[in-house]
């Protein structure tokens, strides 16, 4: 459910498509019913315990709007936007929620402008602050669907999360070199360099980290360029240590793999080129596709004909 979470913006389509595709709540994810907003002090610290839940976590959305069955969306269950606001719903996390949680953002929904049907998508981030203490004095973490009490060792080792690093695969560059063009349509040949990029987003500097390139080798542009590691068939795996400390919110670029394009290998383009990041804490991965990433003199690549 991460790429629900990535989403920028949401739309009553985004909610439509959880309810008709039957979408179950997660770890990520949570379901709330009209019901769920009351101004009762009892609702209130529900509300406390499930936002927390998630900061305490790897971060969710809780959708108030949707009612479950059986932890699955069902359908929606809209809610009086006049009475329950945005700045209602913000003040209440604030101010029943210790330490206050940064970044939280809620994304007010309405059906056809009319605000008597209103649903509220609520993005509560991983929190740097962890852990957070609800209005009932206990600390909660995310348990497959459900918000449950933190044992004693997570709450000492969640004072920890300032300390730690975390580094995602920030960007793949494409550098276009020479090529060989025959009339307006037509390669022979197109040299490129791809170049990747990681960022520290946390509060702390990392200083061991590396990044492994997966890649067919026969788009290399050489049999063997710096940082080879070895062949696994038909896959080429480099790896790129960092040369230096990564301080909070800095990119580098910390890999580049030449390549060679032409007549007998270009279908090679559609092949996924898959990325590996590790570094003091964890690891992630990620995977890029050539061809949807690059124009060629204001063409798409897969436009192009080869000869």
């Amino acid at each position: 459910m991460k790429s629900f979470y990535d989403k920028e913006d949401y739309t009553i389509d985004d909610i439509q498509s959880l309810i008709e595709n039957q979408v179950e709540e997660s770890i990520y994810l949570d379901f709330k019913s009209a019901g769920s907003l009351e101004k009762s002090d009892k609702k209130r610290i529900e509300i406390s315990k499930d936002v927390a839940s998630f900061a305490n976590s790897d971060g969710g959305i809780i959708v108030y709007g949707i009612k479950e069955v059986d932890h699955v969306a069902s359908e929606f269950s809209f809610i009086d936007g006049n009475e329950f606001t945005k700045e209602w719903i913000e003040t209440i996390i604030n101010s029943y929620v210790q330490r206050r949680i940064s970044d939280i953002k809620i994304y007010p929904i309405r059906i056809d402008g009319d605000i008597k049907k209103s649903i509220y998508v609520v993005k509560i981030p991983y929190s740097y602050d962890a852990p957070h203490l609800s209005k009932d004095n206990r600390y909660y973490k995310r348990y497959n669907f459900m918000s449950v009490p933190m044992e004693e060792y997570e709450i000492r080792q969640s004072y920890n999360r300032k300390d730690n690093t975390e580094l995602v695969i920030d960007n793949l560059i494409l550098q276009i070199g020479s090529s060989s063009i025959v009339g307006s349509s037509y390669l022979k040949t197109l040299h490129m360099a791809l170049i990747f990029q990681v960022s520290n987003i946390s509060n702390s500097i990392e200083n061991m980290y590396k990044v492994e390139v997966h890649i067919n080798r026969k788009i290399l542009a050489s049999g063997n360029p710096p940082n080879f590691m070895r062949n696994e068939e038909e896959t080429a795996i480099f790896s790129f240590p960092n040369t230096s400390p990564l301080f909070q919110d800095e990119v580098t670029s910390i890999a580049t793999v030449p390549l060679l394009f032409n007549g007998s290998n270009h279908h090679l383009l559609w092949e996924p080129v898959n990325v590996h990041l590790y570094y003091t804490n964890g690891s992630k991965g990620k995977t890029f596709y050539i061809n949807e990433m690059m124009d060629l003199k204001g063409k798409p690549l897969k436009d192009w004909q080869w000869q």
